[in-house]
């Protein structure tokens, strides 16, 4: 009688934490939706803003982005299902729910210069960076912004420590962008980065 009590108790702890997980995870994903919609707001504003010549008031931003959600951008990696909100600065309760470009370097797009997009490799599949180790050399990929698309060709994937920042420093000739995340899986012992030149064609 007592081991079926223990069973039952099991089984009972067992469909709590997955009830738990999956309301975590859905809360998550709608969140990340929200955030991609208030993108998507924030742009067409900013867009008509511009046609018609209207200047910001003195309660106003002049740079939308700078609005509380903090969204700069979109990320889009086709060849890994990825469509991931952006935001700015790279602190852990903000890549909790979404990329966070790293402070300290320079604006995605700025010629010659370098910047870099963070994200947890997440335990569901597919989501953040689950699946950036799959990404080749040669891959596109694009980060919308506010006012542009930039394009992004895959150009090296290297596996550092995480002291190891130098691999962030500028490159001559091109304009840099890179991806990171933990590596390997379930672990922060080392760090995966996919470095990537802006393309203009």
């Amino acid at each position: 009688m007592m081991k079926k009590h223990i069973g039952n108790l099991l089984i009972l702890i067992a469909i709590s934490m997955l009830i738990i997980v999956g309301h975590g995870m859905l809360k998550n994903k709608q969140h990340q939706e929200q955030l991609i919609e208030s993108f998507a707001s924030i742009k067409t504003e900013a867009a008509t803003s511009k046609s018609v010549g209207s200047k910001p008031t003195k309660n106003e931003s002049a740079l939308p982005m700078e609005r509380a959600d903090d969204t700069m951008g979109i990320l889009t990696i086709d060849s890994i299902d990825l469509k991931a909100p952006v935001v700015r600065g790279a602190a852990q309760e903000k890549l909790n729910e979404a990329l966070g470009t790293i402070d300290g370097l320079d604006e995605p797009g700025t010629l010659n210069g370098t910047s870099a997009i963070a994200g947890h490799q997440s335990h569901v599949f597919g989501q953040f960076f689950n699946r950036l180790n799959e990404l080749q050399i040669g891959d596109r990929f694009e980060l919308e912004t506010l006012t542009e698309t930039l394009q992004y060709e895959i150009f090296d994937i290297v596996v550092v420590k995480p002291e190891n920042v130098d691999i962030l420093n500028r490159q001559k000739g091109i304009t840099l962008l890179s991806l990171v995340t933990c590596y390997p899986e379930r672990s922060n012992q080392f760090r995966l980065v996919v470095q990537a030149k802006q393309i203009y064609d």
